[in-house]
């Protein structure tokens, strides 16, 4: 639930996102609906309220406690997610990165509207599944966030620390190799010939890393499944957790992939 002097800024929010159809969804913590109910009528709230666990929306949406924002995209994807409540939701930045995420107007309003680089991050979590088109579909926006100048950082966090592992010289995510119609399209989204095409993930990768994509590792995970530094492909740097959870915390979107 927003705190007290968020209301206004949500409010104004709310009218916005009505005119362009989307939905706004405030998450209330283990209060009473008294109070909740108290807290509406108070502040002249109408958009909808759902009363959760905070222990349960802390696993969901890897928030530590309220309030907090949280961005869901056309697909149902966490895209964006924000902590504490001194942001401003209806500056033009804020207006500006709401709706790239959303695929509203990118073209026409956020290159005016943004004064700075996006910080974005793709996070990966759980084992990755050579050529799932789940996390193809990431990589194309991450391609997409380089060419509109955003900074991307790809992150092997958890069980995706395998991914990387060096087997014969060879990793997972060179397991599965692309279709020529995925090798098209990606050397369309890099603006790369198509000879040079990724053939794989691990390419892929590597072709967005050439783009100024960071590609980090959590070393904590490294060591964690018994893997030695020389095993890890070389493309990722090492990090600490506390480094990764930092970079997480302050991106201003990222894009999670969990099979679970």
């Amino acid at each position: 639930m927003p705190c007290q002097r968020e209301v206004p800024a949500v409010a104004a929010l709310q009218r916005e996102f009505d005119d362009q159809g989307l939905a706004l969804i405030a998450v209330d913590l283990d209060d009473d609906r008294d109070s909740l109910e108290a807290f509406r009528d108070k502040y002249g709230t109408s958009y909808p309220v759902a009363v959760e666990e905070e222990d349960r929306m802390r696993k969901a949406f890897g928030i530590p406690g309220c309030p907090a924002t949280v961005l869901i995209d056309r697909r149902g994807r966490m895209v964006g997610r924000a902590t504490g409540g001194d942001g401003d939701w209806t500056s033009d930045a804020a207006r500006a990165l709401t709706k790239s995420l959303l695929g509203i107007g990118v073209e026409t309003q956020l290159k005016p509207a943004r004064a700075r680089q996006a910080r974005k991050s793709v996070h990966l979590l759980s084992a990755v599944a050579p050529n799932d088109p789940k996390l193809n579909d990431i990589l194309n926006e991450a391609a997409a966030s380089l060419k509109a100048g955003d900074e991307v950082q790809i992150l092997f966090d958890a069980q995706s620390v395998g991914a990387l592992r060096m087997n014969a010289n060879k990793t997972p995510l060179e397991d599965a190799p692309f279709t020529n119609a995925q090798r098209r399209a990606a050397a369309k989204r890099l603006g790369i010939p198509q000879s040079a095409a990724p053939r794989n993930q691990l390419e892929y990768i590597e072709q967005l890393a050439k783009r100024g994509a960071k590609v980090l590792v959590n070393a904590n995970g490294v060591y964690a499944f018994g893997l030695a530094d020389d095993e890890i492909h070389p493309i990722a740097k090492r990090v600490s957790v506390m480094d990764m959870e930092k970079i997480v915390d302050d991106s201003d979107a990222c894009l999670n992939y969990s099979r679970e």
